[in-house]
Formats: C-alpha cells, sequence, structure tokens
C-alpha cells in the first residue's frame, strides 16, 4: 500500500553515511528526537516517492543524533545516495504525542476537509484531558476547548503550522 505523502512527518534527517556497511548518522528534530518506533518502517523519498524502510538498528550517539542501519541499505555507496534526505514517519506511528504542546500555540486548525476552524491560543494541561484553546475563525470572540485525543486531533504539519482535527458533533454548537 502507498503511504500518502501528507500523512508523513519528518523527524530527522540523514547527515552522513557511518562504516562500510551501510550504517548512517541520522539528526532528530528538536520536538522528535528518539521517537522513532524500530518496529515500524521509516520513509526517504526518492524521486519524489516516499520509500518504506525498516530499521535494522539503532544506537543513541549523543543528545540528539543516533547511528541507524536501514534494511537494504548494505554499502557505503546506498548510505552516501541517502545522506541530506529526511527520514518520516507516519503520524500514527509515532510513539508519544508532541514532548511540549504549548508549541503548537499560533497553529491553525483545519479539518480533513479542509475546512478552517480557528487558531490555536492556548493550551490547558488539565489531568487526563489536556486541551488546546481555540479561537474560531468566523467569530473571533468565541473561543472553545479542543481535547488532544488521538481520536479528535489526527495530525499535525509543522511546516504549515496546521493542526488537523475531527471535531466532535456539536462541538461548535456550544
Amino acid at each position: 500500500m502507498l503511504t500518502s505523502a501528507n500523512k508523513l512527518l519528518p523527524v530527522a534527517k540523514v547527515i552522513k553515511s557511518f562504516g562500510t556497511k551501510g550504517q548512517v548518522i541520522i539528526r532528530f528534530a528538536p520536538t522528535f528526537q528518539e521517537e522513532i518506533n524500530p518496529r515500524k518502517p521509516v520513509f526517504i523519498t526518492f524521486d519524489e516517492l516516499p520509500v518504506p524502510f525498516f530499521i535494522e538498528s539503532i544506537t543513541s550517539k549523543g543528545a540528539n543524533q543516533s547511528v541507524v542501519k536501514l534494511k537494504g541499505i548494505d554499502n557505503i555507496d546506498l548510505a552516501e545516495e541517502i545522506t541530506g534526505q529526511d527520514v518520516m514517519t507516519e503520524y500514527s506511528n509515532l510513539e508519544a504525542e508532541e514532548p511540549n504542546l504549548a508549541d503548537f500555540i499560533g497553529f491553525h486548525v483545519e479539518e480533513p476537509t479542509g475546512a478552517h476552524i480557528g487558531t490555536v491560543t492556548d493550551f490547558y494541561d488539565y489531568p487526563n484531558n489536556p486541551c488546546f484553546e481555540i479561537t474560531l475563525a468566523d467569530k473571533s470572540d468565541k473561543k472553545i476547548l479542543l481535547p488532544v485525543h488521538e481520536h479528535i486531533v489526527l495530525g499535525s504539519d509543522s511546516a504549515s503550522k496546521t493542526i488537523f482535527a475531527q471535531l466532535p458533533e456539536g462541538l461548535l454548537d456550544l
């Protein structure tokens, strides 16, 4: 099954090859350090298409880097070919939520249909129920609380500062 590129999130970058057996050093994005699940594939783009690779081994190397061996990358030439590429994972493959949800303040919130809901104006870390405060797009004075739950917040795109959310029925009518 081909994974849609808009469901992939860059979590690291291949910095350089390491050794002669295809290992590479990757540097994690600051908010995703060590968020790669080694049992799930990671994706690297070739000819504008995401290609899945499974991780054979991953070893931490300093604060934000790891030495990674990908299945199918078995020599230095192949390792050099992926140098400089982003390492991406599917939203659902992330092992945990963003470490600091307050970093989403200022992000736009959209439904899967593309409809703009509003903007995140605050974050409340209620015990067992963290919520974003959303200022609605069509009513600048009206705000709602959006629970940060995997069935509601479907993913995010840091580049466009967008959160994708499936709102519970009736939430906007409160």
